[in-house]
């Protein structure tokens, strides 16, 4: 992993992607970052939040920034990012529990009662960061499973082998009532939200854009939200100029 100091903090990278933005004080990384942080403060208030791949913590500065009180629970295999993250960000350390372990072995011994889960999950391969298999496989069901009946899982996604990945956030959103879809300008991400009774594509793309702009984010104009699309109907395709995902699992 490489560590670039910036004028907030740390750049962590990994083959050239860009995996967190480890902001030392409140305020927005301009990234996919402020859009999950915007995305727990407008679907979940309260209740437990659970975070699968921590990326050093590169949420943690927009979500002090938009809800300061907010508390939440995460999981990663990532020992270093995480030490990253103590020694640079002290005072956010109280509102993260932190286990050292997999994932999905630490969600399935997890109760059924989170408001809100987010899938941020990567790993490197043949020098790029990509998702993992069980993100597309067994996380979709275990996540769903680990809700509280209004819970909702939010899924940081990157196109599987190039493509446009609607083949594969379709078979991630059937198992759930609800789905959105959330596309960045500059970023090949995509970010999925689900859950039982979700707000439309409008209301929810209004009060993210909102939350964006009370955050000083330059992604405020720069995600479109929409529905899951069809079987049969593409999800258009973008440039892949950069990357934002999680810190890598192994």
């Amino acid at each position: 992993m490489k560590i670039t100091r910036t004028a907030h903090g740390l750049r962590l990278s990994q083959h050239g992607v860009v995996i967190s933005e480890l902001r030392t004080s409140s305020g927005p990384t301009h990234s996919v970052f402020d859009v999950l942080a915007a995305l727990i403060g407008l679907l979940a208030p309260t209740g437990r939040v659970g975070l699968l791949g921590f990326a050093g913590g590169g949420m943690m500065a927009p979500l002090s920034a938009l809800a300061p009180a907010r508390r939440i629970d995460s999981v990663d295999l990532d020992l270093e990012a995480y030490h990253l993250f103590r020694r640079h960000c002290p005072r956010w350390r109280g509102s993260v529990q932190w286990t050292h372990s997999d994932a999905a072995v630490w969600l399935q011994a997890q109760p059924r009662d989170f408001a809100l889960l987010v899938e941020d999950l990567s790993i490197p391969k043949d020098g790029d960061v990509v998702k993992p298999e069980i993100s597309w496989t067994v996380m979709p069901q275990l996540i769903r499973r680990r809700l509280n009946r209004d819970g909702v899982g939010v899924f940081n996604l990157l196109p599987p082998t190039g493509t446009a990945g609607g083949r594969e956030i379709r078979q991630i959103a059937a198992h759930f009532p609800s789905a959105r879809v959330i596309d960045f300008r500059e970023f090949q991400n995509r970010i999925l939200v689900v859950g039982k009774a979700l707000p439309s594509a409008r209301t929810l793309g209004s009060g993210l854009r909102e939350s964006l702009h009370m955050l000083h984010s330059r992604q405020a104009g720069r995600v479109r939200l929409r529905q899951v699309p069809s079987s049969g109907e593409k999800l258009p395709t973008h440039a892949r100029p950069s990357a934002q995902s999680s810190t890598p699992r192994r």
